[in-house]
């Protein structure tokens, strides 16, 4: 029913005649968008699918054709991705991530107090470690839940079950500190421009280290006291061996990778550069650390084309006006609440809860306000010589997307 509903949808609105301040182009992106939200929402469709479906929607809505509807699949948050997965499975697959993790187990000498601090401590290095929070997840939870029970702590109890919320909840968030800390950051930063690592960092590790931290004493204050863990027995603590070849091959690609993210207001290449190039080094028959038959095991394609589908369904309603339609009238229907903050800022969180909820990226979340922005700014301030001010960040947009039209701001 829901496959029927969708194309309905999709008729309706690429059919009939277009709402006033609304193009036919726009109409038909909109139809586009909604029969996407409702298949991602419901489900009724695999991911990678539903991503195959908008694309072809696109591709039918008037002037786009399939080489614009699938643009976002060339966009550099894509392939940030593809060399994220790539250094996060070397990561996995050298044991490296294991050792610290089981070293920080070690250090917790038996307290799963002391287990926890020293894991909260730890998630802003390991999101460097790793840029993939999911990833991350994969390797810790087993690490740390293996040290819970040398501990004799059961996942159930008050300790274990605060280790596994903090895993979940907390983890991503150290994640979006850090420009290459994962798929977020990297699109929020794409979609806006003009950020370098250090800059992203000095802006952002404040707010999120602050919701790391804090949300760690919420989580350890509604749970309550940590029960004693037993003492490790020497016999159950995995000996410790010296670092393996892989673990030394993968250090030094993280270590130049890292060094290259850093130093990226010098060089100006696009984090996904760094990204790629570690992920081939490590990928390098008889050099690297990873079979390729490894890696495409660990890249979800559903992932790839969600991610590509949703910047080209972003993009489309920017060119097409459907993202200024949109805001114009959220913007309209917020004003009059302009002088009752407080009720205005519920209204502003529920409003993006719903956005967030229709469509599930956050690409396409960013772009409809930041178009809007955009085009307001537009009617404020004059261009000169083609250039569009509100593209620069201190006279430079630094990591700009190829694509067809570059007029846009992930190249879409």
């Amino acid at each position: 029913m829901s496959l029927i509903a969708v194309v309905a949808i999709f008729l309706l609105a690429r059919l009939a005649p277009p709402l006033e301040g609304l193009s036919a182009q726009g109409q038909g992106v909109l139809g586009a968008m909604v029969a996407g939200a409702v298949l991602w929402m419901t489900e009724a469709t695999p991911i990678g699918l539903t991503a195959i479906i908008v694309i072809v929607l696109l591709a039918l809505c008037p002037d786009i054709g399939l080489s614009a509807a699938g643009s976002g699949l060339a966009s550099e948050v894509v392939f940030f991705l593809i060399g994220a997965v790539a250094i996060g499975a070397a990561v996995e697959v050298s044991g490296l991530a294991e050792r610290a993790a089981r070293f920080l187990g070690r250090m917790a000498q038996g307290s799963p107090a002391r287990l926890y601090v020293q894991m909260i401590a730890s998630l802003p290095a390991f999101a460097v470690l790793v840029p993939s929070a999911i990833t991350r997840n994969a390797i810790l939870i087993p690490a740390y839940r293996d040290a819970l029970e040398r501990m004799g702590v059961r996942q159930i109890d008050r300790s274990g079950r605060t280790l596994m919320l903090a895993l979940g909840v907390l983890n991503p968030l150290a994640s979006s500190a850090l420009l290459t800390g994962g798929l977020a950051s990297m699109t929020a930063s794409a979609l806006l421009g003009g950020f370098s690592w250090l800059n992203w960092f000095a802006l952002m590790a404040v707010p999120y280290y602050a919701l790391v931290f804090g949300g760690a004493l919420l989580l350890r204050a509604i749970v309550g006291p940590f029960e004693r863990g037993g003492e490790i027995a020497a016999t159950s603590t995995p000996k410790q061996h010296p670092l393996s070849a892989a673990e030394i091959k993968t250090l030094a690609v993280l270590a130049a990778t890292l060094t290259l993210w850093l130093t990226d207001s010098l060089h100006r290449l696009s984090p996904a550069v760094p990204a790629l190039i570690g992920g081939g080094a490590l990928l390098l028959p008889g050099m690297g650390v990873l079979s390729w038959k490894t890696f495409e095991g660990k890249l979800s394609w559903g992932i790839i084309l969600s991610v590509g589908a949703s910047l080209s369904l972003a993009a489309a309603m920017t060119r097409s006006g459907a993202a200024a339609w949109l805001s114009q009238h959220v913007v309209d229907q917020l004003a009059g609440l302009a002088s009752r903050p407080a009720i205005l800022a519920v209204a502003l969180i529920a409003a993006v809860a719903l956005v967030h909820l229709a469509i599930t990226n956050l690409a396409a979340c960013i772009r409809a306000p930041d178009s809007h922005r955009r085009n307001h700014r537009r009617m404020r301030r004059p261009q000169s010589g083609g250039l569009r001010p509100d593209r620069h960040h201190r006279g430079r947009c630094r990591h700009p997307l190829p694509g067809p039209n570059r007029d846009q701001s992930l190249g879409l």
